[in-house]
């Protein structure tokens, strides 16, 4: 179980969606942009920090994680979460169609999942599903609060026995 959530944490933090501060030639935007529409994300572009004071137990966490954020030729959000767990990596998809974001995301020890929304400005609400290694599922969810538009908070949670469970309380910082 250890494993399972300490992967969740760092999946987690490859999802936060409001590390602040635009693309090169991009101009600023407000919180209250943040998700809205195809190119809700673009300010993520950029390396991040990020640390979680919550201490380690059954539950696990992770304390400190960097990600790097590029924008791909598809206008897609490319994001490498590296810290002494293990490496995770996501994307952020917009599709117009339904208004949603998606955010796939594998670990480097083969666990996976996605989360989505639709959410838009300062607080931000992801679910999704979290697949071990061993063939279980956990339900995930992240809620994700900008600070600043350089700074968020990202409260990530797992059900686990029925009961939804804080793993990580992880804030971001760009570098």
């Amino acid at each position: 179980m250890k494993q399972l959530i300490v992967a969740l944490a760092a999946c987690a933090a490859v999802l936060v969606p409001s590390l602040a501060g635009p693309a090169l030639g991009d101009t600023a935007m407000s919180v209250s942009a943040v998700g809205a529409g195809p190119h809700g994300y673009d300010f993520m572009v950029g390396t991040w920090s990020c640390t979680n004071p919550m201490h380690p137990s059954e539950l696990g966490a992770l304390t400190a994680t960097t990600i790097t954020a590029t924008k791909l030729k598809d206008g897609n959000i490319l994001i490498r979460t590296a810290s002494p767990n293990g490496d995770v990596t996501s994307y952020n998809a917009y599709v117009a169609k339904t208004k949603t974001w998606y955010a796939p995301f594998a670990d480097s020890g083969g666990k996976y999942g996605t989360e989505t929304t639709q959410g838009t400005g300062k607080t931000i609400h992801w679910v999704g599903t979290f697949y071990d290694t061993d063939g279980t599922t956990t339900p995930i969810r992240d809620t994700f609060t900008m600070l600043s538009m350089t700074k968020q908070l990202d409260v990530s949670e797992a059900k686990s026995g029925g009961v939804w469970k804080v793993t990580a309380k992880t804030t971001c910082t760009k570098s």
